[in-house]
């Protein structure tokens, strides 16, 4: 039977994993920046980089929303 400090503990570990996966998204976009820092991509290579990126950070949105809840009154 779990307890509340079990409950705690849980939501500990994945607010740690959250932020393990916003910094590999954000350091996956740095490092992808600074390899193609002056090269020109085709227009439609470029928007699926970009459509990349856009869903990246929605999920990190989304995964950081879920380990902030809104607070209850």
């Amino acid at each position: 039977m779990a307890n509340l400090d079990d409950v705690l503990s849980n939501e500990a570990d994945e607010a740690t994993q959250i932020g393990v996966i916003a910094n590999i998204v954000t350091n996956l976009k740095q490092q992808l920046a600074d390899a193609l820092s002056g090269t020109t991509l085709p227009p439609a290579v470029q928007a699926k980089v970009d459509q990349v990126f856009a869903a990246s950070t929605a999920n990190k949105a989304a995964l950081q929303a879920l380990s902030n809840p809104p607070a209850t009154t």
